[in-house]
C-alpha cells in the first residue's frame, strides 16, 4: 500500500482468521488496542478466540468476567475506536463472530453468551450510527476458525462439507458488506458456515 493511508483495517492478531482476512482484503491488521489510522472507510473486527470447554457448573464469577464481561467490553471499545477513526462521511464496519452464539454448545455457556451479546451490540450500533452514514453488520462463521475446533461438534452436519473454499467464502462475504451504498443492510448477520446454522 506504500505511503497511502489504508482504507480498511482488520482488528485482531496478525495471524489466524484476522491475518487471512487482512490478506484477502488487502488491508492491514491492527491490534485491538492499537492505534488506528484516521479516515478509514472500512473496518473488520474479529471476535475473541474460543476458550476450552468447561462444565457450566464449574464457571465461577472470575471466569464469567473474563469470558463475558471483558470480551464484550473489548468489542464495545473496538467499535467506539473504529467509529472515531472512520472518514467524516461514514464508512462500513463488519464484525466477524462464530455461529456458536446462535446455536449454543455444551461447555461454552460464557462464550456463547458473549457472542450473542456482541451480536446485540452490533445491532444497536447499526441502529444508532446509520444516520451518520455508517453501516454495521456481522458475518458468522464456523467455530473452527476461532480456535482448534474441539467444541465444533454442537452443530448439525453442514450442507456444504468441502472446507477448501471456506475462508474465501468468509472473505467475500466481508468484502460485500464493506461495499459502500449498501445502506439498507443494517445490523444483519450473514451466515457463512456451509449451512450448519440456517436462520429463518
Amino acid at each position: 500500500m506504500g505511503d497511502m493511508a489504508p482504507s480498511t483495517v482488520v482488528l485482531g492478531p496478525d495471524d489466524g482468521l484476522s491475518g487471512t482476512l487482512a490478506s484477502e482484503l488487502d488491508a492491514i491488521t491492527v491490534a485491538r488496542e492499537g492505534e488506528l489510522p484516521p479516515g478509514i472507510t472500512g473496518a473488520v473486527i474479529v471476535a475473541d478466540p474460543c476458550p476450552q470447554p468447561v462444565e457450566t457448573v464449574m464457571v465461577d464469577g472470575n471466569d464469567w468476567r473474563r469470558l463475558v464481561d471483558d470480551s464484550m467490553w473489548r468489542m464495545l471499545t473496538a467499535l467506539q475506536r473504529v467509529r472515531s477513526a472512520l472518514a467524516t462521511d461514514g464508512g462500513r464496519i463488519v464484525v466477524v463472530v462464530p455461529t456458536i452464539g446462535m446455536a449454543g454448545a455444551a461447555g461454552l455457556l460464557a462464550y456463547t453468551t458473549a457472542i450473542e451479546g456482541i451480536r446485540a451490540m452490533v445491532k444497536s450500533a447499526a441502529r444508532q450510527w446509520s444516520s451518520s452514514g455508517i453501516g454495521v453488520n456481522l458475518v458468522a462463521t464456523p467455530l473452527s476458525l476461532f480456535g482448534d475446533g474441539t467444541a465444533a461438534g454442537h452443530l448439525t452436519v453442514a450442507a456444504v462439507t468441502d472446507d477448501s473454499t471456506l475462508m474465501r467464502t468468509v472473505a467475500e462475504s466481508v468484502k460485500f458488506l464493506l461495499r459502500p451504498g449498501l445502506d439498507h443492510l443494517a445490523g444483519e448477520t450473514v451466515v457463512a458456515d456451509g449451512g450448519s446454522v440456517m436462520l429463518p
